[in-house]
């Protein structure tokens, strides 16, 4: 009898927990630095959680960015829905030319009440004097899935070569 009475305490203990850490919310946030010094463009895809996220000012002039921010969003009576998307891009001089980075929303379904519900992340796009070095790639494949996040991308001025830091999906949320 001990053993049930412990095996349902400890039960109960991980439900609670995984539905508490489940419900707090959740805030993407997009990080773009250009360092001519060190001659490389960095991009950051990192969460923020409950009051930190609600109240975090994304800032352009300090290079972040909410994929939020970059919809339009239809919130009628019978559903809410994305309308239309954004993007936006920044530009970088390094030793080996310019470099243009798009940011843009990945919109994993545009009823927000559906599959997923009102979850989203974000994609970018890198090219270097116009032509594209690094096709539209998201941040995370889907909603539902095991696949790594990528959470760094890294531009090296002098070679051009787009390094991408990947980490397992339990660890990001």
């Amino acid at each position: 009898m001990t053993y049930i009475r412990l095996f349902t305490f400890i039960f109960t203990s991980v439900v609670y927990v995984a539905c508490a850490s489940a419900s707090e919310t959740i805030y993407p946030v997009v990080t773009y630095k250009c360092d001519v010094e060190a001659d490389i463009v960095t991009l950051t895809n990192s969460l923020l959680k409950g009051d930190e996220g609600a109240t975090f000012n994304y800032s352009d002039t300090d290079g972040t960015y909410s994929p939020w921010n970059l919809l339009d969003i239809d919130r009628s009576t019978s559903r809410t829905r994305i309308v239309k998307t954004r993007k936006i891009k920044k530009t970088c001089k390094l030793s080996s030319g310019e470099y243009t980075v798009t940011i843009e929303p990945e919109v994993f379904n545009r009823n927000l009440s559906g599959t997923c519900d009102a979850s989203i992340s974000s994609a970018f796009t890198v090219t270097h004097n116009s032509v594209t070095i690094k096709e539209l790639t998201p941040f995370e494949d889907d909603c539902r899935s095991h696949s790594p996040i990528i959470t760094r991308v890294t531009v090296f001025g002098k070679t051009s070569e787009v390094k991408i830091k990947r980490i397992a999906r339990s660890k990001f949320y």
